[in-house]
């Protein structure tokens, strides 16, 4: 390209950004139409007021994209007026709690472990504690965060239920590189729901996924934390009597306190019609040989293991796990269902069967990074790539700027030996990974 069209191409594309607010769809060079964050923290506000833009839109059929720059954020919620009851007294407190309402909006973070967002609450309770609560946020789609309630600052607050993400009634969530993070109720799906978890981290002691709902865990990590010697417990599912699946856990990975060893259950009981199945699941530490145990005088529905491995890659031994539960009457109950599946039983939970007409794993896939180039001391570009919705120009791995063209002009006085990387944003505003890296200035 001769180098005066070069510098009109750049010349021209940057007074076309700059004349574009955030959040807009514009068409690329080629004509396409991609898209800009919509608010940018803590660029544009901080978290909660990013939630607030995200529910006060005018067209919520839109999708609104967040992008959170990476950082720890210790945020207080809403702070408007709720009442509790602790130990049999009403309480009136500032709600610590952040609620998104509006569907169709994206959470995207720089990476699930180093763009943090942490809120402390000083009461616990299920339903008062939620670091983000969807309240019938439906298509909400959160990438590369970690949400953390973090209760009272106290790490061995082993029996206090605070929420890091509560979900109520919301269908079509996309939840991919999350890390949620508590002690008991880390994860709550609140009611019915539809919800698919990728390359996910949940970190709990009690109860930690609980709730009802189809809920799918792909690939997914659950840590143990620590609870003072005794067993911890994973899930609490509550489905509801009418939905066919409830928790299912493909390919994840359990692992985390050694204290945990021999002592930790997959799960109990909470309410309705419980089921949860746990399908080729790396239990780098082993459960109870019970597996399961009872709560509330709840019945399962369907608690069972399929291809199970320890940490040696060699099947769990699944003979004693529990069938035999104690119902609301008190009297003891030989479940009808098997604990292993078979092999035609376990192909039922593929996850077109689990979400007929939705592919989540789809929409949830990475944009791969394209090649970049530096020439004439301050402009790097690259190939475009179709399917991205925007680019993330990165400083040292950091990310500084976003365009929607394929190049980008380094800015003056910038230091030398700086390297720069691109990602490329998928539909929903999360980032693949980085390019090559290019220093600056080219000699």
């Amino acid at each position: 390209m001769h180098r005066l069209t070069h510098i009109f191409i750049i010349a021209f594309s940057l007074l076309t950004l700059l004349a574009i607010p955030a959040g807009s769809q514009t068409p690329d060079s080629l004509g396409r139409i991609r898209y800009k964050y919509d608010f940018v923290v803590p660029t544009d506000g901080n978290f909660v007021a990013a939630i607030h833009a995200a529910n006060n839109r005018p067209d919520k059929s839109k999708r609104y994209r967040i992008f959170i720059k990476s950082s720890m954020y210790r945020i207080k919620g809403e702070g408007n007026p709720i009442t509790i009851t602790e130990n049999g007294k009403e309480l009136t407190i500032p709600s610590p709690m952040t609620i998104l309402t509006a569907p169709n909006t994206s959470i995207c973070g720089e990476g699930m472990r180093n763009t943090q967002i942490e809120s402390m609450p000083m009461h616990e309770g299920i339903s008062c504690t939620s670091t983000l609560f969807l309240k019938g946020a439906d298509s909400t789609y959160i990438q590369d965060i970690e949400l953390w309630s973090n209760y009272r600052d106290d790490m061995t607050a082993f029996a206090s239920r605070a929420v890091a993400l509560n979900e109520k009634n919301c269908r079509g969530n996309i939840f991919k590189n999350l890390s949620l993070m508590s002690n008991q109720d880390t994860y709550y799906t609140n009611d019915g729901g539809t919800t698919y978890l990728e390359d996910c981290l949940i970190k709990g002691t009690v109860d930690f996924i609980c709730g009802g709902g189809t809920i799918y865990f792909n690939r997914c990590d659950i840590e143990l934390r620590e609870r003072g010697g005794k067993g911890d417990v994973i899930c609490a599912p509550a489905t509801e009597a009418n939905r066919p699946y409830g928790y299912v856990f493909n390919s994840c990975r359990i692992y985390g306190e050694k204290e945990q060893e021999g002592k930790y259950l997959l799960g109990r009981p909470w309410k309705n019609a419980p089921r949860a199945v746990f399908l080729g699941t790396l239990m780098e530490l082993l459960p109870d040989s019970l597996g399961w145990t009872e709560m509330h005088g709840t019945l399962p529905r369907l608690f069972s293991e399929y291809e199970s491995l320890d940490n040696q890659f060699q099947l769990v031994p699944t003979k004693l796990r529990r069938k035999q539960f104690k119902d609301a009457n008190n009297v003891v109950t030989n479940m009808r269902y098997n604990t292993y599946l078979t092999v035609d039983e376990a192909d039922k939970y593929d996850i077109d069967n689990v979400f007929p007409g939705w592919h989540p794993e789809r929409k949830s896939a990475q944009i791969n990074p394209p090649e970049v180039h530096i020439k004439d001391r301050g402009s790097i570009y690259w190939e475009d790539v179709p399917e991205a919705c925007l680019y993330a120009v990165c400083k040292n791995r950091d990310v500084v700027a976003f365009t929607t063209q394929p190049f980008y002009t380094v800015p003056k006085g910038t230091a030398e030996g700086a390297c720069f990387s691109v990602r490329c944003a998928n539909y929903y505003g999360g980032l693949g990974e980085r390019s090559n890296e290019v220093v600056y200035p080219n000699r």
